[in-house]
């Protein structure tokens, strides 16, 4: 029971997923998780499922992302474990000729934890914690989406985004010795979340995506049952160690994508956070404990803006990025569940290779969170990653 309790506690607290912190993909990350408007590979899955009617080549792609954390809370250092991930994308438009010819395209996008399929931690109810930092990105994303295009000017896409939820009983019984034994079960569930996504091409280099991402949680219960018997004929209520080890709010993103040159575009939109359905982190262990106050957390809007420029050279095709967004801290004046605003600055490069056979894309993003001004938490966290691609 002990190691099953301390697995369930030890660990730092997962808030949110890689893609809703960094962006799926290595181009939507460097330009500030914008792409709404302008996405055209499997990082769609996640930004908007519309764009993957713009892959003309089936491509699979390989990367990693990393991220350090150098975080304070009231004074003191908070140590969050580093991000280590896997991620591998494909996007496939599917060869139908006729009527329905370039008319639908699926995508699938991956994000792997090393070592984790779901990492969670129960502190005590009136323990202060870093409510939307500490260690977001240690559970397994899977986006799966499809796309059509309705018109020439218009394609709307349909996605899930699948989550893991961990179920369990420990049953505490004494055996025909009278010493205790300790029984374990423990099932993996999943839980689906729509994505639902449109663009339009409203006038010449100008598009709109508009995208509705519903709530997305990864949680975990695990019931723990004692019967100790006539050797210990105490009554032990039923423990439980349950809450919230990942959680994305219901998000509406609109934006803009403009090509202002051959070789710029530029984009710009506001997502708008549901974080007022915050739930609990973690949940009371007895029915007995005293209910615990709401989160008190509010909606919020994020504006972001981004620019891409490109240029050839040869058979060899450059691109720069960068972005800027504002996070608003949803956060209340709970004094347990603790954030503050940030400032989120992003940069990469991109490299796209035509041989004979398709085409090899390498793509690296690098971001800066920098907390803003708060009494009680400060800092900010690095992440990095690189992306490979070749045409299938």
């Amino acid at each position: 029971m002990l190691a099953c309790v301390a697995l369930a506690t030890a660990n730092g607290a997962a808030r949110a997923s890689e893609p809703e912190i960094a962006g799926m993909g290595a181009r939507s990350s460097a330009m500030a998780g914008t792409g709404a408007a302008d996405v055209d590979g499997y990082d769609a899955t996640y930004t908007n499922p519309a764009g993957l009617i713009n892959s003309t080549r089936r491509r699979l792609t390989l990367g990693y992302v990393y991220g350090h954390y150098h975080l304070r809370m009231d004074g003191a250092a908070r140590p969050v474990d580093d991000t280590n991930g896997v991620v591998l994308g494909a996007a496939v438009p599917l060869g139908f000729t006729g009527v329905m010819r370039d008319r639908l395209a699926i995508g699938l996008g991956f994000y792997f934890p090393t070592g984790v399929l779901n990492r969670a931690r129960t502190p005590f109810p009136d323990e202060a914690r870093l409510a939307l930092l500490d260690t977001r990105t240690q559970v397994v994303s899977a986006l799966v989406g499809i796309a059509a295009r309705v018109h020439p000017r218009l394609s709307i896409g349909v996605g899930v985004l699948v989550l893991a939820t961990m179920t369990g009983n420990v049953v505490i019984t004494p055996d025909a010795g009278g010493r205790l034994q300790t029984q374990v079960e423990e099932q993996i569930v999943v839980n689906y979340t729509p994505i639902v996504g449109l663009q339009a091409h409203v006038a010449r280099g100008l598009k709109l995506g508009l995208v509705y991402r519903g709530e997305s949680r990864a949680g975990y219960d695990v019931q723990i049952h004692a019967n100790l018997g006539d050797r210990l004929p105490i009554e032990i209520p039923l423990l439980r160690v349950a809450g919230v080890a990942q959680y994305d709010p219901t998000q509406i993103a609109l934006e803009a994508a403009w090509q202002a040159r051959p070789w710029l575009l530029v984009a710009g939109g506001v997502t708008w956070k549901h974080w007022s359905a915050f739930p609990l982190p973690s949940e009371n262990a007895t029915a007995a404990a005293p209910m615990q106050p709401a989160t008190g957390f509010h909606d919020t809007a994020v504006p972001r803006i981004a620019l891409e420029a490109g240029g050839r050279l040869g058979r060899v095709r450059l691109y720069g990025r960068a972005g800027y967004a504002f996070e608003w801290s949803p956060a209340g004046v709970s004094t347990v569940l603790i954030d503050a605003d940030r400032h989120l600055i992003s940069g990469g490069l991109g490299l796209a290779w035509q041989h004979r056979y398709g085409t090899l894309q390498l793509d690296g993003f690098a971001q800066w969170h920098q907390l803003a001004d708060s009494s009680r938490a400060s800092g900010g966290f690095v992440l990095c990653g690189l992306t490979l691609g070749e045409d299938l």
